[in-house]
């Protein structure tokens, strides 16, 4: 099984003091054989997100963000995470696309649109999220996705 997973997913999953990581840990253990997929988009956005934590949780040391950057590289060195070369300028203009055909019904900011065009490269069996905005546009474009709480 293919899985991809966006940066609310990963975040909640790396840092154990978010609300949502006992609910991504589960579904991160549920599926022991998948091949976890990132782009460069998603890792980007994943470790962006863990050196805004300081900013978030005040009296959090500020070598925890780093050392869950260099866990989550360490993920990929050990084969639960496996890096998907993607065409970024590909994913916004399909964005561009996804914006006019679903903007009118849908709620998405422009990352999250890029989220889910990078599931047409990377064609995942799953995408996993913790946005349900990004989970909406998922269904509506036709792939398998999993809201986790």
């Amino acid at each position: 099984m293919r899985i991809y997973a966006d940066p609310s997913f990963l975040v909640s999953l790396l840092f154990p003091t978010d609300a949502g990581h006992a609910a991504a840990k589960a579904v991160f253990l549920a599926h022991p054989g998948a091949a976890w997929l990132t782009s460069e988009w998603s890792q980007f956005e994943t470790v962006n997100s863990l050196r805004q934590l300081c900013r978030k949780y005040t009296a959090l040391a500020r070598e925890v963000p780093e050392g869950l950057r260099r866990y989550f590289k360490h993920l990929h060195r050990a084969g639960q995470f496996e890096f998907q070369e993607t065409d970024l300028l590909e994913a916004v203009r399909d964005g561009q696309q996804y914006s006019t055909a679903h903007g009118c019904t849908l709620t998405m900011r422009g990352a999250d649109v890029l989220h889910v065009a990078l599931l047409e490269q990377l064609n995942p069996d799953l995408f996993v999220t913790r946005d349900r905005h990004q989970h909406a546009l998922a269904l509506a474009r036709a792939f398998r996705s999993q809201l986790v709480p």
